[in-house]
């Protein structure tokens, strides 16, 4: 029993501290040509949403040049928002694989970029 005026010899248990702020999920758009009809410089940008707000992106290119996509290694281009490379009639199908990362989420997009200086079918 607690007589008025006196004080518990057992500390109050603080409230739990409230939850960690809700954050949506990690997004990615890419934007950028899918087809490539003139040999020139082309770019693509990523829009990244979600997460935690802090972003690291990773692109790597290959280059199909004719030849089935096992025997070309990806080359690690860029770490950047913007991916910017010279195409030629001679590079072949694209494939940009696009690594995005926010606190402990990950994104992986895969994007074929059709080569038609050349003519498509």
């Amino acid at each position: 029993m607690l007589l008025v005026g006196c004080q518990s010899a057992v500390a109050p248990t603080p409230p739990p501290p409230p939850p960690a702020p809700w954050l949506p999920s990690l997004s990615v758009e890419v934007s950028g040509p899918f087809r490539i009809d003139a040999i020139g410089s082309f770019s693509w940008d990523v829009f990244a949403f979600g997460g935690d707000g802090e972003y690291r992106y990773s692109w790597e290119v290959t280059r199909q040049a004719g030849q089935q996509l096992a025997a070309q290694q990806p080359i690690p281009t860029t770490t950047g928002r913007t991916l910017s490379l010279l195409v030629t009639d001679t590079d072949g199908d694209l494939l940009l694989r696009l690594t995005v990362t926010s606190g402990r989420e990950t994104q992986v997009k895969s994007i074929v970029v059709r080569n038609c200086i050349r003519g498509c079918a």
